[in-house]
């Protein structure tokens, strides 16, 4: 598995993905420990929990919780639990502009 090249070029470039002053989206209010963030599904907060993380926000959410077991360079094995998020649509920014994004985090 290949990240580090991703993340060497992600970190080259920060300016280059650049949203306009003001257009942030506000996150949700509340979520796990202060992050914004729920957690969806049966075996965590149920099924009546905001998948997204941003306040004012409509359109389409993709969830992935991935799980698995990871192996670093010297073969030390790890446990893996991500929770992937994608978000596109209308939200209203910061400024109060209703405005159009696409959005992630793993």
């Amino acid at each position: 598995m290949t990240i580090r090249p991703l993340v060497i070029v992600l970190a080259l470039l920060p300016g280059v993905v650049r949203a306009q002053a003001g257009s942030d989206p506000v996150p949700i209010p509340g979520g796990l420990g202060g992050s914004h963030v729920f957690a969806p599904g049966p075996a965590f907060q149920g099924l009546v929990v905001e998948p997204n993380t941003i306040t004012n926000f409509e359109g389409d959410v993709a969830l992935a919780y991935v799980y698995g077991k990871a192996h670093d360079g010297v073969g030390h094995a790890y446990d893996v639990r991500t929770d992937m998020r994608v978000f596109r649509g209308a939200y209203v920014a910061a400024d109060g502009i209703r405005r159009e994004g696409a959005f992630g985090f793993v």
